[in-house]
């Protein structure tokens, strides 16, 4: 690697301890990874439900997903500005050169946000929901715009944590595919958001239909997710094990050598993707074991959060090489980061009121916009 390459450390130092900037990072992209599944997987199971067939039950289940994204895109996109702010400031020589690199795509990323939640809303008030047939081409340009913005963001990720490559990056941008890692870890993440916007699906259907709302639909709706769970968490494990295997020989020694705080959460992470096929395996009918389907969703979110700090360990091995010797100055600020903390815990109150009131009482019509 050329060293040169590698902007100087900005002098100014951060306001609080870097392990307590770790430890942010890893909660608030945990926190940015359920909606940002919701947003991908489940506008790319309601484009696949409504092209693949009109059935009732699958035009219902895009229109749900849809009502859902309505939100969770907005979500999405709220959660992700700190996840995002935290690696600028710990990975501000890294991670500036890689959205440098790639700027072109980086910039594009706005315009693939913007027009695929415009498609979503075209979708709403053009299509299906609103006019009972329709809508399914907004809902591709969607799905499509939404998987851009993932593959762009995981050739940053993969840029970023390889100052190495940045020359060979610099004279051919669109060799960045060619990592072998590159599309397994976007495969990783696709499958993890179909995974969990099904069982999201499938665990309200559960709901409604154990309430008396619509048995027939629901019971149709939860099956077919639980179909779409079982799939693409089988996928998953796969592609998980091929992604260990591909990963740079000495980040794959630093994980095995790493002792505890690199083995249990990878291996925790193994176990819970293991315990989740057993528990998706289990269930014929979702609608007659709810509790079993409650767990299920639980454990998902569990193994997400758990791949969230195996997903960071990653990026430190990939950086130690480039990292070594640097130490990041640092001048606490406490009044200002309990503020933080403040309001960082009355968003999340405020979102979950929020997301409650939606499930509660859900608004129809133009005003569900």
């Amino acid at each position: 690697m050329n060293p040169s390459l590698v902007p100087a450390l900005d002098p100014t130092p951060i306001p609080g301890p870097a392990w307590l900037f770790h430890v942010l990072l890893v909660f608030t992209f945990f926190l940015h990874a359920l909606f940002m599944n919701l947003a991908l997987g489940g506008t790319l199971i309601a484009a696949f439900a409504h092209l693949g067939g009109g059935s009732p039950a699958r035009l219902a289940l895009a229109r749900r997903l849809m009502g859902v994204n309505g939100y969770g895109i907005s979500f999405a996109i709220t959660t992700g500005i700190a996840p995002l702010l935290f690696v600028q400031v710990l990975y501000q020589q890294y991670f500036y050169p890689a959205t440098i690199l790639i700027g072109e795509m980086w910039l594009l990323l706005v315009a693939f946000l913007m027009l695929g939640y415009y498609a979503v809303y075209l979708y709403k008030f053009r299509g299906a929901p609103a006019r009972g047939t329709g809508g399914g081409g907004w809902l591709a340009v969607a799905a499509v715009l939404f998987l851009a913005i993932a593959m762009v963001h995981v050739a940053v990720h993969l840029i970023h944590v390889q100052p190495a490559t940045w020359a060979r990056i610099a004279a051919r941008p669109w060799s960045i595919l060619a990592d072998p890692t590159y599309f397994p870890r976007l495969l990783h993440f696709v499958l993890a958001a179909l995974g969990f916007s099904a069982l999201v699906m499938t665990w309200w259907a559960v709901r409604q239909a154990g309430a008396g709302r619509d048995v027939e639909l629901n019971t149709a709706i939860a099956s077919h997710t639980w179909k779409w769970a079982i799939v693409t968490t089988l996928l998953q494990v796969v592609d998980g094990f091929v992604l260990l295997m591909v990963l740079p020989r000495d980040v794959l020694i630093g994980l095995m050598r790493g002792g505890a705080a690199t083995l249990f959460p990878l291996g925790l992470s193994v176990l819970l993707g293991l315990g989740l096929l057993m528990m998706l395996a289990r269930v014929g009918n979702p609608v007659a074991k709810p509790g079993l389907v409650t767990g299920t969703l639980g454990g998902m979110i569990l193994t997400i959060a758990v791949m969230a700090i195996t997903r960071h360990q990653v990026r430190e091995l990939y950086l130690a090489p480039a990292s070594a010797g640097s130490v990041i100055p640092v001048a606490p600020q406490w009044g200002n980061f309990f503020l933080f903390v403040l309001l960082l815990l009355a968003g999340l109150a405020t979102a979950a009121y929020m997301i409650r009131l939606v499930m509660t009482s859900p608004a129809a019509g133009r005003e569900a916009a």
